[in-house]
């Protein structure tokens, strides 16, 4: 038998593949999607021992099912599905891709391997992977004319992500232009089964209606550009990837109009293939763009149609290879388009992958809970939490996501009971403000962990995650110790300073673009582990001053290293006559160098002038 060295050469190129994702694995400090792939290994592993968990619509029942297995070994394992699935899903394309599109086959699967999207999805624990094969392999079949198994395969794919729903008008365009009739019928096959499934474990018919886990008016996420994914589409796929997307889509395109007709294999090749894609990279951008369906904007969704997408691709270099001539052109052509795809994602790339601040404090507070033997049933926005913890986040004696009574949670709670709240999670999906547990005189604040550098979440919080415990008697906080510094103007005879609406004042003109600093060294502190900075001003202008032409700044410094930094801007208008205050505020974390420092000063960037009555800081150590 002879040897094909092309399915050689993609053999080689699985294996490798396959080998550096498996060391990532191991070396990666966190995977890609965060909580959301925690949620998802947490329900497919416990899925045997709580069985409704298998019909959780937000872990999706076919995703939760195939994942179960897997998940049951750690959740290293439950990424190596994914990775089985995405090689799967990539051979699938390969095989459809050498059918209509024979010189680019081998280059596209290697273009969508490391498009930077499904790349970081293939050892997630997330649903996309899984997704885009559902789809890959149901085209697969529509295009070898098994009509029937096409539109079954397909009508499980709302089962593993929700919005698969909008391929089953596309494919029932499909199916009624190639005279599949009956076949039609069968995209009601996942629904109808699984309708049946949850009537015998409900009682409810209309299961998937009634217990649908997303919202369907506004989303607490917000919303954004209906061109959102646009933007961001060469972070998606990459840019080689994206150039020959458009270029297959206008040769694809071109094509179907040039002799059109409905019924013609090339005119419903383009509905299967252009149409679902791009009817679902669509959808998405509405969604969003509505704020609509619990909509994040996260450009991963559109990796669960990227496979498909990449044989739009393929159109695209087989244009180009039609064109070229030469053998040796075509294969320096075909190497270009895929060392280039490789090594930009390479060089934008930060591999191994870093576990981001938020991350690291969740980590943090889950080994402050276990060194402190804070045994008490653990209340929690972040579901990375429970699993630092290692607990079963369904059984409610142990744990329990978010919190019953959101005006005085105390009240859901036993004494030793344990609230984790965090900046993202809290105040967002679980609804629970910092304010309401800091003012519960039943909750104890045990710990604060905050990050060095700001980092503002969703819904423009100051991240930090905060433990408080339920107890009978709250005590006062512990030792504080407070440095209070000024510029001493009242004081001082330098020739800045001058008398101005009767008070001494430093004199700032156009001329000088920095005020003295206000210096504190952190060995100057107690130790602590949060430090607390708030730096005042009383100020007038001799003219109008607008937003950042003055700003007043709190660094923190050490040597050449920024380690936070924050501003405000000072406004003088028209109608203000008498000294006006203004403050500004930060909070962070004492783990920092003792040779750090926090520097204050006025920074007049537009070279205004003004005159300052006092400036004054408080920082505090506790």
């Amino acid at each position: 038998m002879r040897k094909d060295p092309e399915k050689l050469g993609l053999y080689v190129f699985f294996f490798l593949l396959v080998v550096f994702q498996l060391v990532l694995i191991f070396l990666n400090e966190k995977t890609f999607g965060g909580a959301d792939s925690i949620s998802h290994y947490h329900i497919a592993k416990y899925a045997f021992k709580y069985p409704h968990l298998f019909l959780d619509l937000w872990g999706k029942p076919v995703y939760t099912t195939l994942l179960s297995f897997f998940a049951l070994g750690g959740f290293k394992l439950a990424q190596i599905f994914n990775l089985i699935v995405a090689v799967f899903s990539l051979y699938v394309v390969y095989i459809i891709a050498r059918q209509y599109f024979p010189k680019s086959a081998f280059s596209i699967t290697v273009l969508a391997a490391f498009a930077p999207i499904y790349f970081v999805l293939t050892t997630s624990c997330l649903t996309e992977v899984l997704f885009g094969l559902v789809l890959i392999i149901s085209v697969y079949l529509f295009f070898a004319k098994k009509y029937l198994f096409s539109a079954i395969v397909l009508s499980f794919i709302p089962f593993v992500r929700s919005e698969g729903i909008v391929f089953l008008p596309v494919f029932a365009a499909a199916l009624v232009l190639s005279r599949a009739y009956r076949s039609v019928l069968f995209l009601l096959t996942g629904t109808l089964f699984y309708s049946l499934v949850g009537f015998l474990a409900f009682g409810d018919v209309l299961w998937i209606i009634n217990r649908f886990p997303y919202p369907t008016g506004e989303s607490v996420y917000g919303n954004g550009s209906l061109f959102h994914f646009i933007k961001k589409s060469d972070t998606i796929f990459g840019i080689p990837m994206l150039t020959l997307i458009l270029i297959g889509l206008v040769v694809e395109t071109t094509d179907v109009l040039k002799k059109f007709s409905l019924t013609s294999p090339k005119t419903i090749h383009y509905i299967l293939v252009v149409g679902s894609w791009l009817t679902y990279f669509a959808a998405h951008s509405y969604v969003w763009w509505q704020g609509r369906g619990g909509s994040l904007g996260l450009i991963r969704v559109i990796g669960g149609v990227l496979p498909l997408a990449a044989l739009s691709a393929a159109a695209g270099l087989e244009f180009i290879l039609d064109k070229t001539k030469g053998k040796r052109a075509i294969l320096v052509i075909a190497g270009f388009v895929m060392a280039s795809q490789l090594l930009l994602f390479l060089f934008k790339s930060d591999l191994p992958v870093k576990a981001p601040e938020t991350d690291k404090l969740i980590e943090k507070s889950a080994r402050f809970l276990k060194e402190n033997q804070l045994n008490g049933k653990v209340y929690y926005f972040n579901p990375m939490i429970v699993f630092h913890l290692d607990l079963d986040p369904y059984d409610k004696t142990k744990s329990n996501w978010g919190i019953g009574d959101k005006l005085k949670p105390s009240n859901s709670m036993d004494y030793g009971d344990i609230i984790v709240w965090d900046a993202h999670f809290g105040p967002n999906e679980g609804r629970t403000s910092l304010a309401t547990l800091k003012n519960d005189a039943s909750l104890q604040l045990v710990k604060t962990l905050l990050p060095v550098q700001k980092i503002t979440v969703l819904g423009g919080h100051d991240y930090g995650v905060y433990i408080f415990q339920k107890v009978k008697n709250r005590v006062a906080s512990g030792r504080s110790e407070t440095i209070v510094r000024d510029l001493g103007i009242a004081e001082s005879d330098a020739p800045q300073i001058l008398k101005y609406n009767g008070e001494n004042a430093l004199e700032m003109s156009p001329a000088t673009e920095y005020s003295p600093n206000i210096i504190v060294a952190m060995n100057e502190l107690p130790s602590g582990e949060i430090i607390d900075v708030e730096l005042s001003i009383e100020f007038m202008g001799d003219a109008e001053i607008f937003e950042k032409e003055v700003l007043l700044i709190i660094s923190v410094e050490n040597e050449r290293e920024n380690l936070r930094y924050e501003k405000r801007s000072l406004l003088w208008g028209k109608d203000d006559s008498d000294w006006k205050k203004a403050t500004v505020n930060t909070r962070f974390s004492a783990d920092i160098p003792q040779s750090s420092i926090i520097k204050m000063y006025i920074w007049n960037k537009d070279r205004k002038k003004l005159f300052v009555k006092s400036l004054n800081a408080e920082v505090k150590a506790h």
